[in-house]
C-alpha cells in the first residue's frame, strides 16, 4: 500500500483510551494519544505525528469544541501532514466526523476511529481499528473522499455512517449505502466515491443555539412551549413523522419562534428517509414549507442541525441556507 511521509494522530479521549478506576468503579479516559500510538505495530506508529489533545468521553464534547478540533487538524495539514487519524468516543463520532466533513476543504483523508471496548478488556477491537485508521490516512487511494470512520474492516463515509448498535463491535453502519471501502488481508479495497458536496473553505463559526425537537405520539408541546419563549435560539431542527409531518398543536409554538429570527427546518426522523410534500393537512411538510419553515430534505436530523449551525455561521441568505440544506451549495 502507497505510504506518505507524515501522519498526524490526535487523540481526544473516548472509550479507545479508557482504563478501570477503582474511585469511580468504572471506566474513564486515561490513556493519552503517545499510550494509543504505542500500542501499534513499529511499522506503523514510526511515521506518527502525536497529539494528544484532550481526554474526554465524547458525549462531554460540543459544537464549539468539535469546531477547535478542526481548526487543530487544519493547522497539521498546513504543516505537512498527508492524512489524519482522530481517536474518540464512539457516543457522538458520526456528529463530529460529520461536522468535520462539512468544513474540511482539503484532499488529505481524516480518519476518526475508537473502539467498542477498552483496550484492557478482553475482545477488545481497540488495536486492530486503531491500526487500520493509520493504514487507511495513509492510503493515496482515499483522497479527495473527506471525512471517513474507520470500524471492523470497514470505512464509512461522514456523510452515511451512523452508529446503530450500542453494545456490539459491529456497531457502526451506514444504512442503504454501506461502506466506501474495506480491508482485504492488508490492503483497501475502495469499493465506491461517496457523494459528498463541497465543503466550506475558511474559518467559520457555527451557531451554538440550534436544538432538535423529535415528533412523538401526542408529545413536544411542553418543550416547544418553553423555546418559543427563549431569546437566544439560533435554529431549530423539527424530526417529524414520515415524510416531515408534525403535530398541529406545534404550529401555535412555531409562529412565535420563527416571528423572533429562529430559522426552522423540518426534516423526517425515519433514518432512510426524505421529506415530501404529498399531503395538505394541517403540520404536514406542504403546509410547513408555506409556513417559511425550510426544508432538511433528506437529511437526518443531527445531520440537518449540523449543517444548519454551519450555514449560519457563514451567514448564508436565507435563500442560499435552502441551497446548502439540500446539498446544492
Amino acid at each position: 500500500m502507497p505510504r506518505r511521509e507524515k501522519i498526524a494522530f490526535v487523540g481526544t479521549g473516548g472509550t479507545v483510551s479508557m482504563t478501570f478506576n477503582e474511585n469511580q468503579n468504572g471506566f474513564i479516559p486515561t490513556l493519552s494519544a503517545g499510550d494509543l500510538a504505542g500500542m501499534l505495530p513499529p511499522g506503523l506508529r514510526n511515521d506518527l505525528d502525536v497529539i494528544d489533545w484532550s481526554h474526554q468521553p465524547s458525549s462531554h464534547y460540543t459544537i464549539p469544541m468539535t469546531t477547535d478540533l478542526v481548526e487543530l487538524l487544519r493547522k497539521h495539514v498546513k504543516d505537512g501532514a498527508s492524512g489524519i487519524v482522530v481517536t474518540c468516543g464512539t457516543d457522538s463520532l458520526e456528529e463530529m466526523a460529520y461536522l468535520t466533513d462539512l468544513l474540511w476543504a482539503y484532499p488529505q483523508p481524516v480518519i476518526f476511529t475508537g473502539s467498542m471496548l477498552p483496550p484492557g478488556l478482553q475482545g477488545s477491537d481497540a488495536l486492530a481499528n486503531l491500526a487500520q485508521a493509520v493504514k487507511a490516512a495513509s492510503s493515496e487511494n482515499l483522497w479527495g473522499v473527506g471525512v471517513l470512520a474507520c470500524f471492523q474492516d470497514q470505512l464509512f463515509a461522514a456523510s452515511e455512517v451512523t452508529k446503530e448498535v450500542a453494545h456490539r463491535r459491529d456497531a457502526f453502519a451506514a444504512p442503504g449505502r454501506g461502506p466506501v471501502a474495506d480491508f482485504v488481508g492488508g490492503d483497501i479495497r475502495v469499493i465506491r466515491k461517496p457523494n459528498r458536496p463541497p465543503a466550506l473553505e475558511g474559518a467559520i463559526m457555527p451557531a451554538r443555539n440550534v436544538e432538535i425537537l423529535w415528533s412523538s405520539l401526542g408529545g413536544g408541546d411542553g418543550t416547544l412551549s418553553c423555546l418559543s419563549k427563549s431569546k437566544n435560539l439560533d435554529g431549530l431542527v423539527l424530526a417529524g413523522f414520515g415524510a416531515g409531518n408534525i403535530p398541529p398543536s406545534w404550529i401555535q409554538y412555531l409562529k412565535p419562534i420563527m416571528k423572533n429570527g429562529t430559522v426552522i427546518v423540518i426534516t423526517t426522523r425515519c433514518r432512510r428517509g426524505h421529506t415530501a410534500t404529498l399531503y395538505g393537512y394541517e403540520g404536514s411538510t406542504k403546509r410547513l414549507l408555506e409556513m417559511g419553515l425550510l426544508d432538511g430534505g433528506g437529511l437526518r436530523p443531527e445531520q440537518a442541525r449540523l449543517r444548519l449551525a454551519v450555514g449560519l455561521g457563514a451567514g448564508f441568505s436565507r435563500e442560499d441556507l435552502q441551497l446548502y440544506l439540500l446539498g446544492k451549495k
